[in-house]
């Protein structure tokens, strides 16, 4: 009976079930996606956030632009940080930052305009001059800001940043610069815009203000 059986052909089904559970595939491709779904994950996020900084940097240079010509002919006037309303030419700090705030269109008002820092002052000359960075050590330092625009004829040098809370820190640490920023500590990058211009000589551009 044995080698009649064996003769028929058929094989053998083996006694564990070692064998059938190590030829059941079904679930490796979810284990697979599972291995590598997270990783790729956070990668197009950081590629989709390194895009929105680019994108941020790109609009606060034409911002920067537009308001710097603003103030170059008084159509804007920043007189000094104690200004807590607008009149007329005068705008006060909350109320620059939203007008810059409008011309980059890619964040939220409100989210922007906290975000958002503003260096305006005038320039004793362009030979001896010697820029302050608010960004020392990782810290950003509101304190060392100025907001005068000074009057007709000065040589004024305007910075702008925007502080953008990284999402995917771990990935885009070349872009950290900040480390804490309004006594907070996380994970920032500050891009910015720079513009130096002469006020025209222009007498409606009269600034009452306070210097830095």
């Amino acid at each position: 009976m044995f080698s009649a059986h064996f003769n028929s052909g058929r094989r053998l089904q083996p006694l564990l079930p070692f064998g059938s559970w190590a030829k059941n595939t079904r679930g490796a491709a979810a284990i697979e996606f599972a291995m590598i779904g997270l990783p790729l994950f956070l990668m197009i996020g950081a590629i989709m956030e390194m895009a929105l900084v680019f994108l941020i940097s790109i609009s606060l240079e034409d911002a920067a632009s537009d308001l710097a010509r603003k103030i170059r002919v008084g159509t804007y006037i920043a007189p000094g940080v104690s200004a807590t309303t607008s009149s007329g030419s005068n705008l006060d700090l909350t109320d620059f930052k939203t007008a810059i705030c409008n011309d980059i269109k890619l964040v939220p008002i409100g989210n922007c305009t906290s975000q958002l820092q503003v260096d305006i002052r005038p320039m004793t000359g362009l030979s001896s001059w010697t820029t302050i960075s608010p960004i020392s050590n990782g810290t950003f330092n509101t304190s060392v800001l100025c907001y005068y625009s000074g009057g007709a004829g000065s040589i004024v040098q305007m910075r702008i940043y925007y502080v953008w809370p990284l999402l995917t820190p771990f990935l885009l640490s070349g872009l950290q610069n900040i480390s804490t920023y309004n006594g907070a500590s996380g994970t920032w990058a500050a891009v910015s815009a720079t513009e130096f211009f002469v006020n025209e000589q222009n007498s409606a551009i009269s600034n009452t203000g306070n210097g830095c």
